[in-house]
């Protein structure tokens, strides 16, 4: 496998971070999480502006035609400025689930998210669903649905809700629900790492289904793939972030008359948290370019390889971090304790490290 970036790529990295440093500072990502929406529409406006939201889709649909790759490097560089914005919903996961929709269906929703006029989230997990392939409740009867979905990103905030239902026989379907729909009641809260979820229900909600493509449920498998893909990616931008801040930290903090971070003892320990990260950063290149396998079982075991990985290495690195900053460190006033928090939500995000360990063990290990 070639790990190497192209140019493109490079360049794709680099206008990104740059866009990021002059728009997410501490204080600035503050003032957008206290807007009404919890993001700035401005700045998802910008994301439209330099094509990030082209990325995946093809040229014919107005898109740019990229990878898992690209969408990589975005994850590392949102990690990396903990933005707020659902940035995964238009770039991995819509894209994945239009795969189920007419081309006619696909050109008309994607224009929508590729110009940014559309914000795009997913409302597939329901109310005590653990595993993945449990049956869903959300009934879809005459072109409306009933049910109730929980902790749906941005449910309250989104353009567009792809929701996953069954029709009468029992057929998996994936719906396109508008904002403001009749019959659509949203219950909007803040989540652990400051962004937004809501609880929706749908009583007789007018949706499009999603037909013409791919069957719905390979859709539905490939987009979890991508979005754990995308999750392992932006978690790596996190801890690369976190380091830094950590270490930036431990120089300038000063005890028995000198910085801490010249203590072997501490300098063992932000040593351990780079070799964490730098072991995900190969496992993230993994995800990307194995999350679009036609072989389910190998793509499953692959992603869930990378996110077991993923999820000892944050650990390490959000635990390191806060014990190196001291008792400050979980203030609101420092930025690494949001880092924490949203290194912990990702931990748990597409399936927690018991469940993906649990389909390795089931598998007799990622070669089977």
């Amino acid at each position: 496998m070639n790990f190497e970036l192209n140019d493109e790529q490079r360049m794709l990295s680099e206008s990104l971070t740059r866009f990021l440093a002059d728009r997410y500072d501490f204080e600035k990502r503050n003032k957008y999480m206290a807007l009404p929406e919890g993001f700035d529409r401005k700045i998802w406006q910008g994301y439209a502006d330099m094509g990030l939201f082209a990325l995946p889709f093809p040229e014919d649909e107005g898109g740019i035609g990229g990878t898992p790759t690209e969408t990589m490097l975005v994850g590392e560089a949102m990690g990396n400025a903990n933005t707020l914005e659902p940035w995964a919903e238009a770039i991995a996961i819509a894209p994945a689930l239009l795969a189920s929709a007419s081309a006619a269906q696909r050109a008309a929703i994607a224009e929508g998210i590729i110009s940014g006029a559309h914000v795009p989230t997913w409302a597939h997990l329901e109310p005590g669903m653990i595993e993945r392939d449990e049956p869903l409740k959300t009934q879809e009867n005459g072109g409306k649905i009933s049910g109730s979905k929980t902790v749906v990103s941005y449910g309250a905030e989104a353009d567009l809700i792809f929701v996953t239902a069954v029709d009468g026989a029992g057929a998996v379907g994936i719906y396109v629900v508008r904002k403001g729909a009749e019959g659509l009641e949203t219950r909007s809260y803040r989540t652990q790492d400051e962004q937004r979820a809501a609880e929706l229900t749908f009583d007789g909600t007018p949706a499009e289904k999603l037909t013409g493509g791919i069957a719905a449920d390979k859709a539905i498998a490939v987009a979890e793939s991508k979005a754990l893909a995308a999750t392992i990616a932006e978690s790596l931008g996190a801890m690369e972030q976190a380091i830094d801040l950590t270490v930036e930290y431990i120089k300038g903090r000063e005890q028995f008359g000198r910085p801490i971070g010249t203590f072997q003892a501490l300098q063992h320990i932000a040593a351990q948290g780079v070799v964490e990260k730098e072991q995900v950063k190969s496992m993230a290149m993994y995800a990307a370019l194995m999350c679009e396998d036609a072989d389910e079982q190998t793509r499953d075991l692959a992603l869930s390889t990378a996110k077991v990985k993923m999820c000892d290495a944050s650990r390490y690195v959000g635990q390191m971090s806060i014990q190196l900053h001291g008792g400050v460190g979980m203030t609101m006033e420092y930025s690494i304790g949001h880092y924490f928090k949203r290194l912990t939500m990702l931990e748990i995000a597409w399936g927690d490290r018991d469940f993906h360990m649990d389909r390795l063990c089931a598998a007799g290990g990622l070669a089977a």
